[in-house]
């Protein structure tokens, strides 16, 4: 999730600490969930751990790479991971966090996993694809999975676990876990647009990805690809319109102080995870192999499930302040994006069928 500090602006001391405190209610939010959802994953870990350990004739070290800061919900839960996994292994598999972007974005890190590097990477199927597996872009489709339960089926499915062994023999990378769900996207603006009629001609802020691209070109907008940096002026200044994200990293920028409407569309549910070199991966002995995709699982769920308990707070708390939430006509919305998946030459026949089957 992007900073919640638009560089250049000075905030009071009181949105400070009430920012402070929506960081720290946040994360205790998501904490709570996790000890509660984790406690399979823990339980399995207590056994897999020492035969891990036993298997290992040295200590192995993998440095855990993400873009987010200390204050985000990610961090906490990779800390967990490596108390966990250190605690298990008696310390013989070591793992250390390295968070906003410290060994590279999600692409340089990405290149430094397929060259062999020790590096274990926060990513999304989008990225993942183009390492040689266009298949996975489908992920990134407009309103794929209708609930985070059908994402969590789809992540686990036969056909996904399918497209992650393949990654693993074209590519050299080896997924870990894709299972770390933020709630939904949405869309900002300063009115509401319950049809997607509403949207055409707007001027749409996206991020710098195919898939949002495409997506509204569908939707008749005039999608303009901007660093998330950038958003807070371009809606106060009129460059853009509206903006699609999610709804709590656009609140902890700030960005409905200078937008009031949200436009409730749950067009994007992102399929985020964690991948690392496949060189590697099939060096550790079969144990820690287990280890580590059934700690990175089982903190995914974790961390997906407060994400969306976490909105609902933010929503209710961003209404008392004023903010005006506007249902969208979902099925209208998703009709009027379906073309969006004929838009992809590189995807076999029937892919999107496979999808669908694979959730139900």
């Amino acid at each position: 999730m992007p900073p919640s500090i638009i560089p250049g602006r000075k905030r009071s001391g009181t949105n400070q600490t009430r920012e402070r405190n929506v960081r720290m209610l946040r994360n205790s939010a998501v904490a709570t969930i996790a000890v509660v959802l984790a406690s399979a994953g823990a339980a399995g870990a207590q056994e897999t751990g020492p035969a891990c350990s036993a298997a290992l004739n040295a200590p192995v070290s993998f440095r855990i790479s993400h873009q987010n800061s200390t204050t985000s919900p990610i961090h906490p839960r990779l800390e967990e991971i490596v108390a966990d996994v250190t605690k298990v292994t008696d310390g013989k598999l070591e793992l250390a966090v390295f968070p906003s972007a410290q060994l590279g974005g999600e692409m340089q890190a990405l290149e430094q996993a397929s060259f062999g590097e020790n590096i274990i990477f926060y990513t999304t199927a989008g990225a993942l694809a183009t390492a040689g597996v266009p298949e996975l872009s489908i992920l990134n489709g407009p309103f794929l999975t209708p609930t985070l339960e059908s994402a969590q089926k789809l992540e686990k499915s036969e056909l996904i676990s399918g497209l992650k062994d393949r990654l693993a023999e074209k590519a050299g990378l080896r997924i870990l876990a894709l299972n770390w769900f933020d709630a939904p996207r949405s869309i900002l603006g300063h009115k509401g647009y319950p049809e997607p009629s509403d949207l055409k001609g707007i001027k749409m802020r996206v991020p710098e990805a195919p898939a949002y691209l495409r997506t509204f070109e569908t939707l008749q907008t005039a999608p303009m690809a901007l660093p998330f940096s950038e958003l807070y002026l371009a809606l106060q200044q009129g460059v853009v319109d509206a903006a699609e994200g999610g709804i709590d990293g656009m609140a902890d920028a700030n960005l409905m102080e200078v937008a009031k409407t949200v436009t409730v569309t749950d067009h994007f549910r992102v399929f985020y995870g964690f991948a690392m070199s496949e060189s590697l991966f099939a060096k550790l002995p079969e144990p820690c192999q287990t280890l580590l995709k059934d700690e990175f699982a089982a903190k995914g769920e974790a961390y997906s499930v407060g994400m969306d308990e976490i909105t609902k707070k933010r929503v209710a708390s961003l209404k008392e302040k004023g903010v005006t939430f506007v249902d969208a006509d979902k099925d209208a919305y998703r009709k009027a994006t379906e073309p969006f998946y004929s838009l992809f030459p590189e995807w076999p026949a029937g892919l999107l069928e496979e999808v669908r089957a694979a959730m139900k």
